[in-house]
Protein backbone atom coordinates (compact mmCIF):
# COMPACT_ATOMS: atom_id res chain seq x y z
CA UNK A 1 0.00 0.00 0.00
CA UNK A 2 1.12 3.59 -1.13
CA UNK A 3 0.30 6.45 0.21
CA UNK A 4 -0.88 7.76 -2.65
CA UNK A 5 -3.24 4.68 -3.43
CA UNK A 6 -6.78 4.76 -3.10
CA UNK A 7 -7.02 2.48 -0.24
CA UNK A 8 -4.75 3.90 1.77
CA UNK A 9 -6.35 7.29 1.01
CA UNK A 10 -10.15 6.42 0.84
CA UNK A 11 -9.97 3.39 3.45
CA UNK A 12 -7.03 3.11 5.80
CA UNK A 13 -6.02 6.78 6.82
CA UNK A 14 -9.83 7.63 7.44
CA UNK A 15 -10.03 4.64 9.59
CA UNK A 16 -7.21 5.17 11.30
CA UNK A 17 -7.79 8.71 11.92
CA UNK A 18 -11.62 8.12 12.98
CA UNK A 19 -10.81 5.72 15.66
CA UNK A 20 -7.73 7.54 17.20
CA UNK A 21 -10.09 10.56 17.69
CA UNK A 22 -12.50 8.28 19.08
CA UNK A 23 -9.81 7.15 22.13
CA UNK A 24 -10.49 9.63 24.65
CA UNK A 25 -7.89 12.31 25.19
CA UNK A 26 -6.52 11.47 28.40
CA UNK A 27 -5.59 8.12 27.19
CA UNK A 28 -2.76 9.60 25.43
CA UNK A 29 -1.05 5.88 26.13
CA UNK A 30 -3.77 3.66 23.94
CA UNK A 31 -3.60 6.28 21.24
CA UNK A 32 0.18 5.94 20.84
CA UNK A 33 -0.12 2.50 21.18
CA UNK A 34 -2.81 2.27 18.65
CA UNK A 35 -0.56 4.55 15.89
CA UNK A 36 2.16 2.27 16.47
CA UNK A 37 -0.02 -0.86 15.59
CA UNK A 38 -1.79 0.89 12.68
CA UNK A 39 1.90 1.70 11.48
CA UNK A 40 3.08 -2.21 11.37
CA UNK A 41 -0.01 -3.05 10.03
CA UNK A 42 1.07 -0.18 6.84
CA UNK A 43 4.23 -1.47 7.06
CA UNK A 44 3.44 -5.34 7.16
CA UNK A 45 0.89 -4.35 4.20
CA UNK A 46 3.62 -3.92 2.19
CA UNK A 47 6.83 -5.29 2.67
CA UNK A 48 5.78 -7.89 5.71
CA UNK A 49 9.31 -9.14 6.55
CA UNK A 50 10.87 -5.79 7.85
CA UNK A 51 7.99 -5.46 10.60
CA UNK A 52 10.40 -7.85 12.66
CA UNK A 53 13.22 -4.98 11.79
CA UNK A 54 10.55 -2.39 13.01
CA UNK A 55 9.72 -3.97 16.16
CA UNK A 56 13.25 -4.65 17.01
CA UNK A 57 14.05 -0.65 16.54
CA UNK A 58 10.97 0.10 18.78
CA UNK A 59 11.80 -1.89 21.51
CA UNK A 60 15.53 -0.73 21.74
CA UNK A 61 14.56 2.92 21.38
CA UNK A 62 11.90 2.26 23.93
CA UNK A 63 14.63 0.59 26.06
CA UNK A 64 17.31 3.30 25.54
CA UNK A 65 14.74 6.41 25.89
CA UNK A 66 13.97 4.75 29.35
CA UNK A 67 17.64 4.48 30.33
CA UNK A 68 18.16 7.84 29.25
CA UNK A 69 15.23 9.04 31.04
CA UNK A 70 16.52 7.40 34.91
CA UNK A 71 20.11 9.05 33.44
CA UNK A 72 18.83 12.31 33.20
CA UNK A 73 16.69 12.23 36.51
CA UNK A 74 19.97 11.04 38.02
CA UNK A 75 21.92 13.81 37.06
CA UNK A 76 19.15 16.72 37.79
CA UNK A 77 19.58 15.66 41.36
CA UNK A 78 23.45 15.70 41.30
CA UNK A 79 24.03 19.11 40.32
Amino acid sequence: MLFSSAIFLFAFLPVVVLVYYLLPKRCAAARNIFLTAVSLLFYAWGEPRFVFVMLLVIVLSWFFARKIEMTAGTLKKHC
